[in-house]
């Protein structure tokens, strides 16, 4: 190999310490100016440019954004026309804000473009357009098939491509993202993006085109037919992407931009066996560069400053920063830094998971006899009102765990605080008149970290922070080892709450699968015996909920869709022991009513698969994905509960009256009332109390007005 480069991709936006989320969290509450905010964000975008100069060859630009890649595109191209940073915001954040969901098979989210009211009239918006050389632009094709709305897309995609022709030939290199082409894709949909490329590429500009988180079907077109300079595909997620290479070659007069270092988990680099790839593919051509295997803000940006982990875990990770530096000991030859991970074995755990049989998945009594004996128990009014478990996470209750964690107070003050938030939850939600309650969440950071830190086998971060959406942070944790719990999790604040009232309270627990797709997680055993491990943890969780009085757990799989291949010929391997998780969780009494929480996935494609999931009620996201979920449900025997959120928590705005009825009005022509919960979209950590209320007591009037009618 000769002249072998390094290129890499999609760094993370955070900030070593943040700072994009609090720089553009201070500009919403308007402690800066417009100005301010642009500045810091250029000062992130200026770290994460020097980070790559100092580590690789060359990197694209213009991977910064106020919130959203997809949204930029949306303006950049004339859907949208915002006039000022809070017009923009608007659309994220906004009552009208655009409907979020998972990127691909990833923890990220996204805004979905919505072309139903459009005109049609593509427009490039000269303001928007980076000023940088190697700009990073989302594809033609990517950006329309993640949309919605579009009722030809053919005559769309060959009206937008002009547009985006015209915004590239200003540039003499650009890099494109076009992760969709790793979907299922017909013929007609591969010749489609034959002719849209045929445009795009009808300029002077080198165009590199860059594939991820799986592999290429059609791989001979895309390296034969487009005309493009370059192509990146992903090697290490792409199961077949590198043995296709082998069998149908590659064009000489392109550059294979060989994705090797994966971008989506954090252990390191088989560099022996990347370089063993790097060799047989340079038999095809000789314009190679090594890259990650899709974008690196999956990530955490360092591993420094990660020292309570063991050396001997420590030895075998890498984030972001230190990805860059494995691009160039494959490229190097260097196999230095890489040794085998075994992980933490417990030969107690590995006997009960391999000790399971079919009836340990499936629960004594069916979904209708469990619903007499529930309501007996429970006694609830029709339509009940519920929230998704979380309360706002105000400055007292972050103080809190900060002083606690900080040894500034000790247990006995931490506990007597953590119970001072729980009985204030608990006035606000009886005062109101909610149905069924929860206790707040006041002691969790995170609805999956929290029990990371309780389960043998993980180990969290200190500062591994990644972008969930917009400004939304999250920390996930290693999945090291073989995973137990040697003690109870979430008792003693959920029983202490049930103790203040006659009316249920929820047990709050999060699913195996979530815990999973949220965390980064060992690859050293079968990914189905990592799931039966955490669910036997969750489980035994449960039936101590029983002992204690607690007669209503929740378990939320919010991942559940996200963790799902993006190829269709994989799926009945992936729901097969995911299902099972679920059904392995709560396989516990029959009495005891067993809620689960999905938000922000496109649902309606899989209800089927929700519908073996063996709950009592579910709640799920609806307000702004509007009625698509509801149909779906109308399509299937549905017999369980089901709750369609009436408010988008993940916006400030406080949902009228009116609006909730409206949707709780067109929920009911598809689901029974006696079926029928009332929740908001998800849990309210995020926001402040005052909306919290003000909405909660708009949900129950709604309630009112619903019944009456």
């Amino acid at each position: 190999m000769v002249n072998i480069k390094t290129y890499a991709y999609g760094f993370p936006r955070i900030g070593k310490n943040r700072e994009y989320k609090k720089i553009t969290e201070k500009f919403w509450a308007g402690k800066i100016t417009k100005e301010d905010l642009g500045k810091g964000l250029h000062e992130i975008e200026k770290s994460m440019k020097n980070t790559y100069a100092e580590n690789v060859d060359g990197y694209p630009t213009n991977e910064m954004t106020m919130y959203d890649k997809m949204l930029d595109t949306a303006i950049m191209v004339g859907l949208y026309n915002p006039n000022t940073d809070d017009d923009y915001f608007k659309l994220c954040r906004g009552e009208n804000a655009l409907e979020m969901t998972k990127w691909f098979n990833t923890n990220y989210h996204y805004l979905v473009p919505d072309f139903s009211k459009f005109n049609g009239d593509f427009k490039y918006n000269i303001n928007y357009l980076p000023t940088t050389e190697n700009p990073h632009f989302i594809g033609p094709f990517t950006f329309l098939k993640l949309s919605k709305g579009i009722d030809n897309f053919e005559d769309y995609a060959l009206s937008l491509v002009k547009v985006y022709r015209d915004m590239l030939s200003g540039y003499d290199t650009v890099h494109i993202d076009e992760p969709a082409f790793v979907m299922d894709l017909k013929p007609v949909e591969v010749f489609l993006i034959k002719k849209i490329y045929d445009i795009v590429c009808d300029n002077n500009t080198t165009i590199n085109l860059f594939t991820y988180y799986e592999d290429v079907d059609w791989l001979r077109n895309l390296v034969y037919d487009l005309p493009v300079n370059g192509v990146g595909l992903d090697f290490v997620n792409g199961k077949n992407n590198f043995r296709n290479v082998i069998s149908v070659g590659f064009s000489k007069d392109k550059t294979l931009f060989a994705g090797l270092v994966d971008g989506r988990n954090v252990w390191r680099t088989n560099t022996r066996d990347a370089v063993n790839k790097l060799n047989k593919l340079s038999k095809f051509t000789d314009k190679i560069v090594v890259t990650n295997a899709g974008p690196l803000y999956h990530l955490p940006i360092t591993l420094k400053g990660e020292t309570h982990l063991s050396h001997f875990l420590y030895q075998h990770l890498s984030f972001a920063t230190e990805k860059l530096e494995e691009l160039n000991d494959i490229k190097n030859k260097d196999h230095s830094k890489f040794s085998v991970y075994v992980g933490d074995w417990n030969n107690k755990v590995k006997d009960r998971v391999g000790n399971l049989k079919d009836d340990d998945f499936v629960k004594s009594l069916d979904v209708t006899e469990r619903r007499k004996l529930q309501d007996k128990i429970l006694n609830l009014p029709e339509l009940p009102t519920t929230t998704i478990g979380s309360f706002p996470q105000t400055k007292d209750v972050r103080l809190n765990r900060l002083d606690y964690k900080k040894g500034r107070i000790d247990t006995l003050e931490y506990n007597e605080n953590i119970r001072k938030f729980i009985r204030e939850a608990l006035y606000i939600q009886e005062k109101i008149g909610m149905d069924v309650l929860v206790h707040g969440e006041s002691e969790r950071s995170d609805m999956v970290e929290y029990f990371c830190q309780r389960l043998d086998g993980i180990s969290s971060l200190d500062n591994g922070w990644i972008i969930s959406y917009g400004t939304r942070v999250y920390r996930p944790s290693i999945i090291h080892g073989d995973v137990s719990r040697s003690k109870p999790m979430t008792i003693n604040e959920i029983a202490y709450a049930q103790s203040l009232t006659d009316k249920p309270v929820k047990g709050m627990l999060t699913g195996a699968v979530t815990i999973m797709a949220w965390d980064y997680v060992r690859k050293d055993i079968p990914i189905d015996q990592v799931a039966y491990q955490i669910a036997l943890s969750l489980q035994d969780e449960i039936r101590e909920y029983g002992k204690v009085g607690i007669k209503m757990v929740q378990v939320d799989e919010p991942a559940f869709r996200e963790m799902m291949p993006i190829k269709k010929r994989y799926h009945n391997e992936y729901f097969d022991w995911a299902i099972k998780s679920f059904n392995l969780t709560t396989n516990t009494n029959p009495r005891t009513q067993i809620h689960s929480h999905m938000c922000y996935s496109e649902f309606n494609e899989i209800v089927e698969q929700i519908n073996k999931l063996d709950f009592d009620v579910i709640s799920i996201e609806c307000s702004r994905s509007g009625g698509e979920i509801i149909e779906a449900f109308e399509k299937i025997d549905f017999k369980r509960q089901i709750g369609l959120g009436v408010w988008d928590i993940h916006s400030p705005a406080i949902p009228s009256k009116d609006d909730m009825v409206k949707i709780l009005k067109r929920a009911l022509k598809v689901i029974p009332r006696s079926q029928f919960w009332i929740n908001p979209d998800c849990g309210l950590k995020t926001r402040g109390w005052k909306e919290t209320k003000e909405s909660m007591k708009n949900m129950v009037e709604a309630r009112l007005e619903v019944l009456n009618n």
